[in-house]
């Protein structure tokens, strides 16, 4: 007999279901270029990319910003910048979210395009190589020009890029066969191997430092990447990087593992037994309480009440998922409520709140923010299925 606790969520996921179907047509229709990659964001009035002639008086103000540098590099081209800087990020999510459904429906389709959205990722890794074996650079400006807008910013994944496409490099890794999975296999242990090579440090923009000690984003990467190249080469550096990093993975796993399928892969790697070691109940209890915590800083659906201009619980969300994915009690719940106060398609995803403009400040990208439609909204999809998939695992 089934519970009335697994009932009630069957019930509450059904209710997403209009806004799954929505929000999967407006990615198909919307979030790919003429070549199949992935855009960042688009206008959510127009569907499409930026115009030039709306962006262009960002210009100034980037130039004379301090404190985000990626403001200043937004200004060479800044059509481009808004297309394609998150592009990895949406392709990763989307391709988690297809083979979920895939495994979840048995929908064939599903899992063949996730497939067709790599292959073209593919493309842009081996273009990256010449700036290194292992590299792997963002796909400013498409296949235009013959990566012509990639060898111009000649921009590397930072870890929050990487930790999405792991995820959905993972993914198809576990339905591949043959050479496929080979070369899946080569890829992201290649990756790994580039920023390793560099004392996981890199350059972002240029121009600040990105390491391990003080990226949250880092480990939601180097962990599960590690453990992968681990797993799968036997290779005794990696097992040792392992035996040395992992300990830390219960660190801070609300900030390190914010991304939801970070640690649903951290888990599916080490197993039950060696995942309770790396992170404990305990640690995992205090992570879900802090989200709590968290949570009660905003009022539905997304503005907070103290702090920032509109901006939504997004990332609180994905680590409940994460939680909800390896079988934490409550997370699922609190996660569904949350992402049933979203449902207008595409309107409801925007980065900042474009429905409150009194509250967005007069200055800043947050204006322009408040109108870009494209990775929150990829998330959602997948953060849908995550708890799909959840909910079969508790009916079995």
């Amino acid at each position: 007999m089934k519970s009335s606790k697994w009932l009630e969520m069957t019930d509450r996921i059904a209710d997403l279901q209009n806004t799954a179907s929505q929000a999967e047509q407006y990615i198909n229709g919307h979030l790919f270029d003429v070549d199949g990659l992935m855009y960042s964001y688009v206008d959510v009035r127009t569907g499409r990319p930026f115009d030039e002639t709306y962006v262009a008086h960002f210009k100034e103000e980037a130039l004379q910003a301090k404190a985000w540098q990626a403001n200043r590099r937004a200004d060479s081209d800044p059509v481009t910048y808004w297309s394609y800087e998150d592009s990895v990020i949406t392709a990763g999510h989307y391709m988690v979210a297809l083979v979920l459904k895939y495994e979840v429906t048995g929908d064939a389709k599903a899992l063949e395009q996730a497939f067709k959205i790599w292959e073209r990722y593919r493309l842009c890794y081996y273009a990256s190589q010449v700036y290194g074996e292992g590299s792997f650079l963002r796909p400013y400006g498409g296949f235009a020009g013959g990566f012509a807008g990639m060898s111009r910013w000649m921009e590397p994944l930072g870890t929050d890029q990487a930790s999405p496409l792991l995820r959905g490099q993972y993914a198809l890794w576990k339905h591949a066969q043959g050479e496929q999975k080979s070369e899946l296999t080569d890829i992201m242990v290649k990756t790994l191997s580039w920023y390793e090579r560099q004392n996981f440090k890199y350059l972002w923009y240029k121009s600040i430092v990105h390491s391990w000690n003080d990226s949250a984003h880092a480990g939601s990467y180097y962990f599960p990447a590690i453990v992968f190249a681990a797993k799968v080469t036997g290779d005794e550096k990696w097992r040792k990087l392992q035996q040395a990093k992992l300990p830390g993975a219960s660190r801070d796993v609300t900030a390190t593992f914010k991304f939801g399928g970070d640690l649903i892969m951290l888990a599916d790697l080490l197993g039950p037994e060696e995942f309770e070691r790396a992170c404990p109940k305990a640690v995992l209890d205090g992570a879900y309480e802090a989200e709590l915590k968290y949570l009660a800083t905003f009022s539905l659906p997304g503005m907070r009440r103290a702090e920032g201009p509109g901006v939504r619980s997004v990332h609180t969300v994905q680590s409940l998922c994460g939680l909800a994915g390896i079988g934490y009690p409550g997370a699922a719940e609190k996660a569904l409520e949350i992402m049933a106060t979203v449902k207008r398609v595409p309107d409801d995803f925007t980065v900042f709140l474009a429905d409150a403009p009194e509250k967005l400040p007069e200055a800043g990208f947050v204006q322009l923010q408040a109108y870009a439609v494209g990775v929150l909204l990829v998330v959602w999809y997948r953060n849908y299925w995550i708890l799909r998939k959840a909910l079969l695992a508790q009916k079995k």
